[in-house]
């Protein structure tokens, strides 16, 4: 099978192409590289916020492109099939951020038997937490049963585990109603499942009406509400709104209506793309809409409880919600080089928030 990559025009998401590379047994190793085959990942609409804001946070940077092209981030699978590193052996297997591409060659640093950093010089200023490889070992956490849950789930509910401890680190910013945009959202699903089990605020979910019945059903949200009816919420219940979707009409909307009862306004994901363009929103009533950076918070918590802490508050976090998610979402197993793109595609447009993807190439 002849090696790959998709790219995304930067200025331009839905315009993609397929870049041949060279075999894998012709890629030139130097003395402190590995070799990995990318197996499978996960395609969601995480990975579509990683293409809007990719200038933006640097998402562009981790795996360059030329010529006004980029290659979107995914989490993913691989096998080490070439070594030039001690402690890294072929047929071992690794967890982390790659691109849709069918291999990538690392600088491995720092190696351990849970996983290594890759050290190469244009990803040394990027966030940490995208930079770590993880061993895919039952040793390490990881069981085979859950290789497609943690693709598609772990990266967006640490995001939700993080939104979460964020929240109740603030005092909720004294807010007794917490607002979600793109309430169908994985990340999404992950923090309301985590506010509905350990806080006391109300949760209240934005949501199209095509995703109204899946969301109501869902038994997480308090309320459950449309876009369209953002006037219908009780606006003397003090809010604080996490933006999901990155829709600006929405969160004009949202702050219009609540004035200054919102007493926070983030962004985090930006799945709904397309109402980026156009021009900017003038100022807005309450307070000034913040962006959420997950790494930020890990980072804090790193300094405050120590890696060892977080890390089991988190597994224990993650634990929970996998007993429930399979009742929400199915996931769907594709491949190859036509199914990529066709998938591909249908997260740029909206898929179904019933399913999710794994791809493998």
């Amino acid at each position: 099978m002849s090696a790959y990559s998709i790219e995304i025009l930067k200025t331009n998401l839905a315009n993609t192409r397929v870049v041949k590379l060279i075999d894998a047994e012709q890629v030139v190793l130097d003395d402190e590289s590995v070799l990995l085959q990318i197996d499978q990942f996960a395609l969601t609409a995480n990975n579509i916020t990683y293409g809007v804001a990719g200038d933006m946070i640097g998402y562009w940077q981790f795996f360059p492109a030329e010529d006004g092209w980029g290659r979107i981030p995914v989490w993913g699978m691989a096998t080490v099939v070439r070594s030039e590193v001690d402690g890294i052996d072929v047929g071992q297997r690794y967890y982390g951020y790659f691109p849709m591409s069918s291999y990538l060659v690392v600088q491995p640093a720092r190696v351990s038997d849970r996983g290594f950093v890759d050290g190469v010089s244009h990803r040394a200023a990027l966030p940490p937490t995208y930079n770590q490889y993880s061993r895919v070992s039952p040793e390490n956490g990881y069981l085979p049963e859950f290789d497609r849950h943690q693709m598609i789930y772990r990266p967006l509910f640490t995001t939700s585990f993080v939104l979460d401890d964020f929240i109740a680190d603030n005092q909720s910013f004294g807010a007794t109603n917490i607002i979600l945009s793109s309430a169908s959202s994985k990340t999404s699903l992950g923090l309301a499942y985590l506010l509905k089990n350990s806080r006391n605020q109300s949760v209240t979910g934005l949501t199209s009406a095509s995703n109204l019945d899946f969301v109501k059903g869902l038994g997480v949200y308090d309320t459950v509400v449309t876009y369209e009816d953002i006037e219908t919420l009780d606006n003397n219940l003090p809010g604080v709104f996490i933006d999901m979707a990155g829709n600006r009409q929405v969160l004009a909307n949202i702050h219009e209506h609540f004035q200054d009862n919102l007493k926070y306004s983030c962004g985090v994901g930006i799945t709904h793309w397309e109402s980026r363009d156009g021009a900017a929103l003038g100022t807005l009533p309450g307070p000034k809409p913040a962006m959420f950076f997950a790494p930020s918070q890990i980072q804090k918590r790193h300094k405050e409880w120590g890696p060892e802490k977080f890390q089991a508050e988190l597994g224990t976090a993650w634990d929970s919600f996998l007993t429930v998610v399979d009742g929400w979402i199915t996931i769907d197993q594709r491949s190859g080089e036509s199914e990529l793109l066709g998938t591909y595609a249908e997260v740029l447009n909206g898929a179904a928030p019933n399913k999710a993807f794994v791809i493998s190439l």
